[in-house]
């Protein structure tokens, strides 16, 4: 029982560490251009399954009352630091997870001493679970966001080319970029438009976004500019230098897999497969001899 009831544990552990986020969600966003650079969004198709999972999720959220939910959504609020991340879903999965954990190890082991045990243990991973799910998905969101800065620099080189300048070029690019970077980029188009300085609207840019490779392609494009540099070369050599390592990124997440691979090899698929192998054999065995 107390193998069933870690392995459980184990399995619901990396169910939450290896749930994908896909960004942008379902259907992407279908943005159409005007001439003066305006968009037009239209929203992604509602997806039933995606919400029965929402509502089950966010079940703890709605009954608990209001002065307990407050206070604990409280200390939830700074972990919702990136778009999707809300206080109701992880609300719900440290609740679920606290509760639920250690009373299914309790119901399985029939309230043992180690039952006992290993309940506060899990209860005590359920409380730390917001943060790692919020840790986990600002690193993805994040990651999309550096995903997204080869190809707008692309389209920003490109402008260039064409003949448009700094600001031109970037609000082209801005309503052309691939979500999720493409919101911020926006919204500083936005800022600029109402008076905001180029420089201080790159930096609020940094600050909602920490990537370093947008950072420095900001601080390149504002070199650029005020030295009087060409903006194309500095476009060209910032694409180079991204795209390498880009690859060179993707090589050592490659290299790091098998390692990734070896914990739910060795907990979950190894003793499955010793059961189904060794546990008919070692059944008949001991059926003959006793």
């Amino acid at each position: 029982m107390i193998w069933v009831a870690s392995a459980s544990a184990l399995s619901i552990f990396f169910f939450f560490l290896g749930r994908r986020k896909r960004v942008p969600e379902g259907i992407q966003k279908l943005v159409m251009l005007d001439e003066d650079g305006g968009g037009a969004e239209v929203a992604p198709f509602p997806v039933t399954r995606r919400r029965l999972f929402s509502a089950f999720l966010e079940l703890p959220y709605r009954i608990t009352p209001v002065s307990l939910r407050d206070r604990i959504a409280a200390r939830i609020v700074p972990l919702c630091s990136c778009p999707g991340v809300t206080v109701e879903s992880l609300y719900g999965a440290g609740v679920w997870v606290t509760l639920g954990l250690p009373s299914a190890v309790l119901l399985l082991t029939g309230f043992s001493i180690s039952g006992l045990i290993l309940a506060p243990v899990l209860a005590a991973f359920g409380l730390l679970l917001p943060r790692l799910v919020s840790a986990r998905d600002r690193a993805r969101y994040l990651e999309a966001v550096r995903g997204a800065l080869p190809e707008t620099a692309d389209m920003l080189y490109a402008f260039v080319l064409g003949g448009k300048n700094l600001d031109q070029a970037f609000r082209r690019a801005a309503y052309l970029a691939p979500d999720p970077l493409g919101p911020f980029l926006q919204r500083t188009v936005r800022e600029i438009e109402l008076g905001s300085s180029r420089v201080e609207a790159f930096e609020k840019l940094s600050a909602r976004c920490p990537v370093r490779e947008l950072s420095s392609l900001l601080q390149s494009l504002l070199e650029a500019e005020k030295r009087g540099h060409s903006l194309s070369a500095t476009l060209s050599v910032f694409s180079r230098e991204i795209r390498l390592r880009r690859r060179d990124q993707l090589r050592e997440a490659g290299a790091k897999a098998p390692l990734k691979m070896l914990a739910p090899l060795v907990f979950l698929i190894l003793p499955a497969s010793v059961l189904l192998t060794v546990g008919p054999t070692l059944l008949s065995t001991l059926m003959r001899v006793f």
